[in-house]
């Protein structure tokens, strides 16, 4: 936490000196000018009955007041700006940390923990530096002046304050920080919390499908459950801090009235100075009251630093290796023609087999290349590999001669047009969904991909046309449509190589058809790649390739293939094709 802090502080140290300047006048204001004058009124007013004395300086002391009402609005003003501007700059690292995850490094994490350490962590961070800018750096500062001005009226007195105050603190602190592995646990229950939300919410229509509410509704209870009794016994373990320090502080202010008693008896001392003391103490004890809730934040905030510390500094093995053995530059002309070659590439996710061992094949600029196989089979993999969602384990990908990991990933994703498996429909106009928020894509070409992408029907029907609103995640859609919204995205793109995954399986065969031929003559010259499952979406493919469980069981046109490639005549028969060709 204490690193997270510095980090961020850094921009904040012309305004941390001034709010702890300020912070420090209020309390010389408070403690030595305010106390210091009611001292002097009973020594020099009430005592010698001088009124005007007393008027003169009940009217320096209302000026003080004043001088303190404005040094609290300051130092409130510049705490809310330091504190407004780390969080802001703490969530926003987070964020683009996450944007910059690979698929495999999301998986390391898991999406729940991600939103969790990019919103809840940042808020315990947040509280606890607008605790800590005003009553953190209010109470040492008044703690010192207090212990400075009892020192000076009365040693014997201030020695009980001293050990007592010493003592108190050492209990704070040492089971404050034991709490720490109860809070640890506490926010990995909040995390599954936001994973089984997340699960619910995506996924409420097949909950529903299949009459499992009833059931989710306990398992989310059941994380509520436990999340609650872990947030029970943490702070637990802290919750009796505030009472504990209270009652031995205000023990110790019995124990300063009785021997300020005797010393008064024995006249070791004056009504004033004990007054100002008894002052000085009512002024102490209320202010320690905050120590307790202090002390309460700071495992809390602990243990969202190291999180939010564990996500900002986390770094794969994969991209450590990546960098000692590359170095990736911009290449501002570093892809043209397109052409993807791989070389016995064999990659496996984390904890499982490999999920694709030794490809091998060239995707050359101007054709297209089509990808088949049964499900599992390692087709959407690949395609991850080229974009560098995910890293290869051995082999190299070369796109125009050079490997993948000699381009900067930015670079090589801004060459790449990429149609997902699952489209993706962003709440915002058609236009918007379509060009990806870039502003160098024309109109022109918009309308291009949409013609190609059979768009345009579904445009026709929508009340705006391009500047139709689309709900969140495309549901005022249909699945054809959204498909069919996603391959226009993919077209209006400027790239050298357009990447298809599996979509076409949502459209008719009259739609595919004519989007099919469409496409092929908008992305003649370009390096095309394509996923299907289904023959008839791929069977004009210049090369087809063929995988079984990882590994390329043939490759060739549709016409090779059905004379020497037995996996790819089963997946043709399962299809319920006739030998004759009628497609």
């Amino acid at each position: 936490m204490i690193s997270i802090l510095k980090r961020y502080l850094k921009k904040y140290i012309g305004e941390i000196i001034g709010n702890i300047a300020i912070v420090a006048a209020q309390m010389v204001i408070q403690t030595f000018l305010i106390i210091g004058e009611m001292q002097r009124i009973i020594d020099f007013g009430v005592v010698e009955g001088n009124f005007d004395y007393i008027l003169h300086a009940g009217i320096r002391m209302l000026v003080f007041t004043l001088l303190a009402g404005v040094c609290t609005v300051a130092t409130s003003y510049l705490s809310a700006k330091i504190v407004a501007g780390v969080t802001t700059a703490l969530r926003n690292d987070c964020f683009h940390k996450v944007l910059s995850f690979s698929a495999q490094e999301y998986n390391e994490f898991g999406i729940s923990t991600l939103m969790t350490r990019t919103s809840a962590d940042c808020v315990q961070i947040q509280i606890l530096l607008i605790n800590f800018l005003r009553s953190c750096l209010m109470l040492p500062i008044l703690i010192v002046c207090i212990m400075i001005l009892v020192f000076r009226v009365n040693v014997t007195l201030f020695s009980v304050l001293f050990v007592t105050f010493i003592f108190t603190i050492f209990l704070l602190v040492y089971f404050g920080a034991k709490s720490s592995d109860a809070f640890e646990a506490l926010q990995c229950k909040v995390d599954r919390i936001s994973l089984l939300v997340k699960e619910k919410l995506s996924g409420v229509r097949s909950v529903r499908a299949f009459r499992n509410e009833e059931l989710e509704e306990k398992k989310l209870a059941g994380a509520n459950e436990d999340a609650y009794n872990a947030s029970i016994y943490a702070n637990s373990k802290i919750n009796f801090l505030a009472p504990l320090s209270l009652v031995i502080m205000n023990w110790a202010v019995v124990v300063i009235y009785f021997i300020g008693s005797k010393q008064l008896q024995a006249g070791m001392a004056s009504i004033s100075d004990l007054l100002v003391i008894f002052q000085y103490l009512t002024y102490f004890i209320g202010s320690l009251a905050a120590v307790p809730i202090l002390i309460n934040m700071i495992p809390k905030a602990a243990v969202s630093g190291r999180r939010i510390k564990e996500l900002l500094d986390y770094e794969p093995e994969e991209k450590q290796k990546t960098v000692t053995k590359y170095e990736p530059v911009l290449c501002a002309n570093g892809i043209t023609e397109g052409e993807v070659e791989f070389k016995h590439v064999i990659f496996g996710y984390s904890g499982a087999t490999d999920v694709i061992a030794d490809i091998s094949f060239t995707a050359m600029s101007g054709k297209t290349t089509a990808i088949i196989g049964t499900t599992g089979s390692g087709k959407t993999t690949i395609m991850n590999l080229i974009l560098r969602l995910y890293e290869m384990t051995f082999g190299e990908i070369l796109i125009d001669g050079k490997s993948i990991r000699d381009y900067d990933v930015d670079y090589l994703r801004s060459r790449i047009s990429y149609a997902t498996q699952k489209p993706m429909i962003f709440q915002d106009t058609v236009y918007n969904n379509i060009v990806s928020y870039n502003a160098a894509c024309s109109k022109e070409r918009v309308e291009a991909a949409c013609d190609a992408s059979e768009f345009t029907q579904v445009l026709e029907k929508l009340p705006n046309g391009l500047e139709s609103e689309m709900s969140q995640g495309g549901m005022n859609l249909s699945g054809g449509q959204r498909q069919r919204l996603s391959l226009a995205r993919t077209l209006a793109k400027d790239a050298a190589i357009y990447i298809f995954d599996d979509t076409f399986s949502a459209l008719d065969a009259k739609t595919e058809a004519s989007a099919r031929k469409k496409i092929k003559e908008m992305l003649k010259g370009k390096t095309v790649l394509m996923v299907a499952q289904k023959i008839s979406t791929i069977v004009d493919a210049d090369q087809i390739i063929v995988l079984d469980r990882g590994r390329i069981a043939g490759k060739g046109t549709h016409k090779e293939l059905l004379e020497n490639c037995k996996e790819y005549q089963e997946i043709y028969k399962t299809q319920c094709y006739v030998e004759k060709e009628g497609m």
